[in-house]
């Protein structure tokens, strides 16, 4: 339960970083045969199509700037992707740029 609440901790995190005041994060979470399927959904700037492959890897940053002018590590995502691997999940991210992203995380219950 800690790990998984350090990975939602992360997702929102970075939802409400990369958002302009007065936009919605939407969380939803959800069950399915013998899965947990969790979505963080932010209407922030976005991430570029070239960038999406490099988001779960350590020490990668996109060149979208958050929206308050904070930088991070390029860490967060990658120990996000090793929790949910080790609890024999996946994670996936969607995005256009200047139309927010999307994180699921999938997770056998």
């Amino acid at each position: 339960p800690q790990r998984m609440r350090q990975v939602l901790d992360n997702l929102l995190s970075n939802a409400i970083k990369f958002s302009d005041g007065g936009t919605t994060i939407t969380v939803r979470l959800t069950t399915t045969e013998g899965q947990v399927r969790l979505s963080v959904e932010d209407q922030g700037r976005g991430i570029a199509p070239e960038d999406l492959p490099k988001l779960f890897q350590p020490f990668q940053q996109t060149e979208t700037q958050a929206t308050g002018g904070e930088r991070g590590t390029g860490l967060g995502l990658a120990i996000v992707k090793k929790i949910v691997e080790l609890h024999g999940g996946v994670i996936e991210a969607q995005s256009k740029l200047g139309e927010g992203a999307t994180f699921t995380v999938t997770v056998p219950a």
